[in-house]
């Protein structure tokens, strides 16, 4: 996947995921057609490469030289293995930040209903042809697709639903979520795990037109050099590195690898919808699900239900323990539902001029 404002936690933060990929929606994660419901279609990682993945979720722009050290390996070996994770789209190394900074400041997810006219897929992917449309993902449960949406302005979400998608041939209906806060988002799977105590809070400071074209190429690639990326500018190599060191101290931007959880052994993912109990805080409900083991994502919303929730598991067993025991025996959860992830779509979010 995959995610749009929201305090920035260390290493774990309310991030918003922007996959690398061409102008349309990379589907499957990270493959160019939709992978086959095998799971032979999972590329498998070692140990080294588990490991290799981690440091790069860590600091997208470590030195081989410094991945060498940690992993007690030749040089030479990181190199290639770092190409081959990215040929193979396994891993994409790109920018993570706080879409508000990046000029999209108005968000929502989208439930959708197909009505049998259209395969569910041919529907879904009508929708990753917008612009506006970073994040889809085809589910059980009430909604056929979730699909996440982010515009400069209430105006522009109104056009994309009224024009994209109520009047979309085979949608039955689209319930629409708009977002009240995107509460914590976590692209480095393993970091779900464990998450860091306190709140980290502090303003996001947001991009100029030069910060935005840097973001800009950031996206495509992380590890771009920084030579490379000033010369595309126009700007000199210490400029460009002045600017990046900036974005990413001040928590503006993250540069990390984006990786298929499945190859990470996460076979499981999951929306979990949910109403809070009457008398009960949205905002405290929230927070404490950011705490729980496994969860990747929450967001606060307007509409049938308050709060949305992602859980990335490593099987079905985990999913029942994080929604048995850690979520239905919360006070202030008054109703879930539970919504399976079948295939994930994602696309690169670029800075709005």
């Amino acid at each position: 996947m995959s995610s749009p404002e929201r305090p920035w936690r260390s290493g774990a933060g309310p991030i918003l995921s922007l996959m690398p990929g061409p102008p349309n929606i990379v589907p499957g994660f990270l493959h160019r057609e939709l992978p086959p419901s095998s799971p032979s279609s999972v590329v498998p990682l070692s140990e080294v490469d588990r490991a290799l993945v981690r440091l790069l979720q860590a600091d997208g722009r470590r030195s081989f030289a410094a991945l060498a050290r940690e992993l007690s390996l030749p040089e030479k070996t990181v190199r290639r293995r770092v190409r081959e994770l990215l040929e193979s789209r396994v891993i994409r190394i790109t920018t993570v930040a706080d879409p508000s900074v990046l000029g999209c400041t108005v968000g929502a997810l989208v439930g959708v209903q197909v009505d049998g006219r259209k395969g569910i897929r041919p529907v879904v992917a009508g929708f990753t042809a917008l612009d506006a449309v970073d994040y889809a993902v085809i589910t059980t449960g009430r909604y056929d697709a979730l699909v996440e949406v982010l515009c400069r302005d209430t105006a522009a979400l109104l056009s994309i639903i009224d024009e994209s998608f109520t009047r979309a041939p085979g949608v039955h209906r689209a319930e629409v979520f708009p977002y009240l806060r995107l509460h914590y988002q976590e692209p480095a799977w393993d970091a779900t795990r464990t998450k860091p105590t306190g709140d980290g809070s502090q303003p996001r400071p947001l991009l100029d037109e030069v910060d935005r074209q840097i973001v800009t190429g950031l996206n495509a690639d992380g590890r771009i050099p920084f030579a490379t990326l000033g010369e595309r500018l126009g700007m000199s190599e210490s400029q460009v590195r002045k600017r990046v060191t900036r974005m990413v101290d001040s928590g503006t931007i993250r540069i990390t690898a984006l990786a298929d959880p499945r190859s990470l052994g996460f076979g499981v993912q999951a929306w979990i919808a949910i109403r809070c109990a009457p008398g009960h805080s949205v905002a405290e409900l929230a927070g404490t699900l950011t705490r729980l083991p496994s969860i990747a994502y929450v967001v606060a919303c307007a509409g049938r239900f308050d709060i949305f929730a992602e859980a990335v598991c490593r099987d079905t067993e985990e999913l029942m323990q994080l929604v048995d025991r850690e979520i239905r025996t919360l006070s202030e959860v008054g109703h879930i539902e539970l919504l399976l992830c079948l295939d994930l779509y994602y696309r690169p979010v670029q800075p709005t001029s």
